[in-house]
């Protein structure tokens, strides 16, 4: 494979290729690119696509073409889009800034002294800007898999793996804090001005960032212990459907007794709280002038909106008026048939009621008896019918259960 022979050379053939690796880029990890469509995105010119595979800015399978895993996580790291938690490099750090310390210790030369001051000056931001960085992709990557993941085993052991490289970088930052702590002799004899404003810096990033970890670690666990709530709910419901699909669910369980306890008020609109913005990013954020002037333009106008008044009551409504409905009692009625051996449907047409009862209000009456109490009815297999008029109508026979 070739390689560029100076940056220069690698900027200009990345600028070329410009549309075609921002393309790539953006689709891969949905989309294979194909060797003949790369070439259209280059207007035709297979030179140029020819000259990034032979320098090994794009990787050729067969027809397919995929960005090399380099190039990729350096636009992913320059973009802050990356996924991966990387704590081996803020351990690489750690272990160069121990070898630079030393080696400017061992060294009597004051120019190699200054090399390796500025490589340790170097080292150190680097710590500070991984750590930071690794931060925020885990609280990223942690939100994203906690909504994002249907799959509950899977969804818990990358929230698993994801606690464990967060304690990675609490025991990373912990060396280094350490580093700072030991090296005594060291930050004595160097008596460096921007070493020890960077050693500062670095200080109140480590702290923030421990900080910031350990609200990701509290995070973990909730999500951790809101998936075991969920999938033991998930279990529950798969044995209530069972039990529902084989007929067991009212004599296996008390879950009607546990429904009837549950009142919730569901329907009730949720709590709405307004939240105020802080006067430290009003007097500090350029974007809060665009708030101010808003604000400022809403109060100039001294618009006063006056509440419009409801028309008069309709004299209809103040008086009073009788709504009078018929109701029967079912649990009166119920009782009687109980009491007696006739068939629930003869029992309701042929029953005395006080005031006139109309055919299609027995018919109503019957069906509501039969469904409410069931429990304390008797279904039989066979039929019954009754001319009325011009229609028959035919009934299933219920009867008193014999329990």
């Amino acid at each position: 494979m070739e390689t560029f022979r100076n940056l220069k050379e690698l900027i200009r053939w990345l600028s070329r290729g410009q549309a075609l690796l921002a393309d790539m880029f953006s689709k891969r990890k949905t989309v294979a690119i194909r060797y003949d469509d790369a070439v259209e995105v280059l207007d035709g010119n297979e030179a140029y696509l020819q000259f990034l595979i032979n320098h090994g800015v794009i990787i050729r399978n067969a027809d397919s073409l995929e960005l090399d895993d380099t190039y990729q996580k350096f636009f992913e790291n320059v973009l802050a889009i990356n996924e991966d938690i990387n704590v081996a490099s803020v351990q690489q750090y750690v272990k160069t800034l121990h070898l630079n310390i030393d080696s400017w210790l061992a060294t009597d030369s004051e120019k190699r002294k200054a090399q390796f001051m500025r490589e340790i000056r170097h080292t150190f931001r680097n710590i500070d800007l991984v750590t930071r960085k690794n931060v925020i992709d885990l609280k990223r990557n942690i939100d994203t898999t906690y909504k994002q993941e249907p799959d509950f085993k899977i969804k818990k052991l990358r929230l698993k793996d994801f606690d464990e490289k967060r304690k990675q970088v609490v025991a990373l930052i912990s060396e280094t804090e350490k580093i700072i702590d030991s090296q005594t002799i060291f930050f004595k004899t160097a008596m460096d001005v921007d070493l020890m404003m960077t050693i500062a810096d670095v200080r109140t990033g480590l702290r923030e960032t421990t900080h910031g970890l350990i609200s990701i670690g509290a995070q973990i666990i909730d999500y951790l212990n809101r998936i075991d709530y969920q999938s033991r709910i998930v279990r529950k419901i798969r044995q209530l459907k069972y039990m529902r699909d084989q007929q067991m669910l009212t004599e296996s369980t008390d879950i009607e007794t546990q429904l009837a306890r549950i009142n919730d008020v569901w329907m009730e609109a949720r709590p709405k709280y307004r939240t105020f913005v802080s006067l430290d990013f009003l007097r500090n954020d350029d974007s809060a002038i665009d708030i101010l002037e808003k604000l400022r333009h809403r109060l100039s106008k001294k618009t006063i909106i006056r509440s419009k008044l409801a028309g008069p009551i309709d004299e209809s409504y103040l008086h009073p008026t009788k709504d009078e409905r018929r109701v029967f009692n079912h649990q009166e009625l119920i009782n009687g048939f109980l009491a007696q051996s006739v068939d629930l449907f003869t029992y309701i047409w042929n029953y005395p009621f006080k005031t006139e009862t109309q055919q299609e209000e027995r018919l109503v009456l019957f069906l509501q008896l039969a469904s409410q109490y069931d429990r304390d009815e008797r279904f039989e297999q066979s039929t019954a019918s009754i001319a009325v008029g011009d229609h028959t109508i035919i009934y299933p026979l219920i009867y008193p259960s014999k329990s």
